[in-house]
């Protein structure tokens, strides 16, 4: 019978590279790793790593039972997560927003964290989502709430909520009894956050296979993006609910589409290490709070 020990021996070499950067993951020696996973294969008679090399790489066995390991690990924290006092939960949490989070569901989902852990800190950071994914792949935040379109398969996620958009322009740019297809959106003035907004690649995707020329490339906000619209600046593509006040007092109005407007999925994402049980409690938490009306 296998171990947790053997487990985590097997899973911490393949996720570090080598066996002894498994060792001081682990806090035991480089000969007691190697024990471990080779007490494995003697036990199963299956040859996990393919010794013949210079370095030691999995087997296609081994491929298969590191993805077992990793599933039966992230099942034993959560298991342990649930099964202690949450409130003893401590330490701080850096957390990637972009600007919607933040004007929207942010205070619920601080008043909720500070309910279930209330000796947690919560660093917020607001940004773009593309800047967002590269910040968490360094590790210089936890978790991030992004669109879905940005996330790398080796990253794990929880999804939180759709977020619907509508074109919008000024009463003096569009006709809202007319239907406008994506040719005819293209070929329009479209204000736009940044060249690296996520956003820009849900706008392109809906577009193809035309493509703007006449782009207005902005600050990074979505509050100043509407103002501009409202103003006669240009067309601009925003999240429906959350500016459904302006929508109803006609500072804004909508373009009648062709096909359905845009859509976005957010994600909560953090990275899979063997410690993510506690980051999919967030998540899930985070999935709980997600709103993104004005009200």
């Amino acid at each position: 019978m296998f171990t947790f020990k053997q487990i985590e021996a097997l899973y911490w070499t393949v996720r570090l590279g080598t066996f002894h950067a498994a060792a001081r993951k682990l806090h035991t020696s480089q000969s007691a790793i190697t024990k471990r996973i080779q007490d494995i294969e003697q036990e199963f008679d299956l040859a996990l790593f393919d010794r013949s090399g210079h370095k030691a790489v999995l087997t296609a066995r081994g491929h298969e039972i590191y993805a077992m390991a990793q599933e039966l690990l992230a099942q034993r924290d959560r298991m342990m997560t649930r099964m202690q006092d949450l409130h003893v939960q401590t330490g701080t949490v850096r957390l990637g927003i972009t600007e919607i989070t933040a004007m929207t569901w942010l205070p619920a989902f601080i008043s909720e964290l500070r309910n279930i852990y209330p000796r947690l800190t919560l660093e917020p950071s607001i940004d773009l989502g593309s800047d967002l994914m590269d910040r968490l792949a360094a590790g210089s935040i936890d978790m991030a709430i992004v669109h879905e379109e940005l996330i790398p398969p080796e990253l794990e996620s929880v999804r939180l909520r759709a977020l619907d958009f509508v074109w919008t322009g000024s009463a003096e740019q569009i006709d809202e009894a007319r239907s406008y297809s994506p040719e005819d959106i293209a070929g329009m003035p479209l204000l736009r956050q940044s060249r690296e907004s996520g956003l820009n690649r849900i706008y392109d995707l809906w577009l193809k296979p035309h493509v703007s020329t006449n782009n207005i490339f902005t600050i990074n906000s979505l509050i100043a993006m509407a103002g501009l619209t409202a103003a006669g600046f240009g067309i601009s593509c925003l999240p429906r609910d959350y500016f459904s006040d302006w929508i109803r007092d006609r500072k804004l109005r909508v373009l009648r589409t062709s096909i359905t407007p845009p859509q976005s999925v957010y994600h909560a994402t953090y990275r899979q290490d063997a410690d993510s049980a506690f980051y999919h409690d967030l998540a899930k938490l985070a999935e709980r709070c997600c709103d993104f009306s004005s009200h």
